[in-house]
């Protein structure tokens, strides 16, 4: 009876919200201080270039009017030229979608309390922290999501649950976009996944509410506004709730809340391409696309040090020996987050510029980090319920790939410039996070 209640304690507090406060106060802490240690106009810090792009809407919007009378050529080289400026037509242009601006809106007005309104630029040293406060924010709301979620619809050991949360958290790039670069549009992807998911999943075996209805919908939309490529995932999650909660499906209310949220979501989005462009629907990347449909480079993105999957999230190493124990008892599940994998490797691996640039790891695949939990939890389940001398050899040596990664990403200098296979710079980056820098 001890280790029952025992074992239970532990599952409540993974699942309560004082732990995860304190978890979301210390890498707050953490990340400000880190971050503040980079110039502002140096090219690492953490609102620079596509950053840049998604954020410029804030101060773009607020005191400018999205117009580029206000905004000087130097502001635009500091941050990276991640976003143009029309001087003819007198107009701020960015090809990023407005929805991670939008999820940043909270912590950009508190840094323009603190500030003062309209007192600085939106740039400043109070912004960045703002921004570096709400993404972290976001990226333990998610996690605390994923993991109640997934406890509520597969229950499983303290134990278990905490590696595999930890897994997600620390044996992927996911931490890096929350830490790093919180800015960019993929930690704000990564809550939304999770906030969906924990809709479809926290009412195991009963009708859905309402309100987790309207959550679903809200994130599912969202998603989509932020990456439309992202429309994989939603499909995926929507395959979930049909598995979950068949239904929704009769109900005609959900498809005329979905339109509803759907066109509220998508509603800034229109309005600035109309403002900008002249049209309400514009592809904004030009001639960017998916030009290496024909020959995807799919063994780049997986393995490539240069910004592979693989080598920057080591724990999906373990995602395929989660299929069988999934497949055992969710098939149409195993199936649909298969394929949405399939899809999204595939994407990315026709992408025109295959490593997307300066970034740590393959980072479209930050907001799919989500799907690869549940693989890594049936797994770790299975090992711990039936062979539990593997699970107790698997767990120390997934908490230091965890510890390993953890400290790569902090070290990871912000771009590798390098050909596609050289380990190198990989394996510097590596040697230097333990043991220092080598002199040059």
């Amino acid at each position: 009876m001890e280790r029952a209640a025992l074992v239970a304690t532990l599952r409540r507090h993974l699942a309560s919200g004082w732990g995860w406060v304190a978890f979301g106060l210390f890498f707050t802490w953490s990340s400000i201080e880190f971050n503040s240690k980079i110039p502002l106009d140096d090219w690492r810090h953490d609102m620079r270039g596509d950053a840049s792009g998604y954020y410029i809407y804030l101060p773009g919007t607020f005191h400018h009017g999205m117009r580029a009378a206000g905004i000087s050529d130097s502001l635009r080289q500091v941050a990276g030229l991640g976003f143009s400026l029309d001087r003819e037509r007198d107009r701020i242009i960015t090809k990023y979608t407005s929805a991670p601006a939008i999820l940043m809106l909270p912590f950009y007005l508190i840094a323009e309390l603190i500030e003062g309104w309209g007192a600085s630029d939106g740039w400043s040293r109070t912004h960045h922290r703002a921004i570096e406060t709400g993404a972290i924010i976001y990226w333990t709301l998610g996690l605390m999501l994923l993991a109640r979620a997934l406890l509520l619809r597969f229950p499983a050991p303290p134990l278990v649950a905490a590696l595999c949360i930890a897994a997600i958290a620390f044996g992927t790039n996911t931490f890096y976009y929350a830490f790093r670069a919180p800015a960019f549009s993929h930690v704000y992807s990564f809550f939304l996944v999770c906030m969906a998911l924990h809709a479809v999943l926290a009412d195991a075996n009963k009708p859905m509410r309402r309100s987790r209805r309207w959550l679903f919908l809200i994130a599912c939309a969202m998603i989509v506004a932020t990456r439309p490529t992202d429309i994989v995932a939603v499909l995926a999650l929507t395959g979930w709730l049909a598995i979950e909660h068949p239904g929704e499906f009769r109900r005609p209310g959900l498809y005329l809340s979905g339109l509803l949220v759907g066109v509220l979501v998508a509603a800034p989005q229109l309005i600035y391409w109309k403002f900008a462009h002249g049209r309400w629907i514009v592809y904004s990347y030009g001639e960017e696309g998916f030009t290496n449909w024909a020959c995807p480079y799919v063994q780049e993105v997986l393995m490539a040090p240069r910004n592979g999957l693989l080598p920057h999230a080591p724990a999906l190493f373990l995602v395929p020996f989660g299929c069988w124990p999934l497949w055992r008892h969710h098939r149409r599940t195993m199936l649909i987050l298969f394929a949405a994998f399939v899809v999204i490797l595939y994407s990315c691996a026709a992408w025109h510029m295959w490593d997307f640039g300066c970034s740590y790891g393959m980072r479209p695949f930050v907001q799919y980090t989500p799907f690869a939990a549940l693989f890594i939890w049936a797994l770790l389940r299975r090992l711990h319920a039936r062979t539990p001398s593997v699970f107790w050899a698997l767990a120390p040596m997934l908490a230091l790939v965890c510890f390993v990664n953890y400290r790569a990403m902090l070290e990871y200098d912000g771009c590798y410039f390098q050909v596609d296979w050289d380990w190198s710079l990989f394996g510097r980056n590596l040697w230097e996070a333990f043991f220092g820098r080598f002199p040059c």
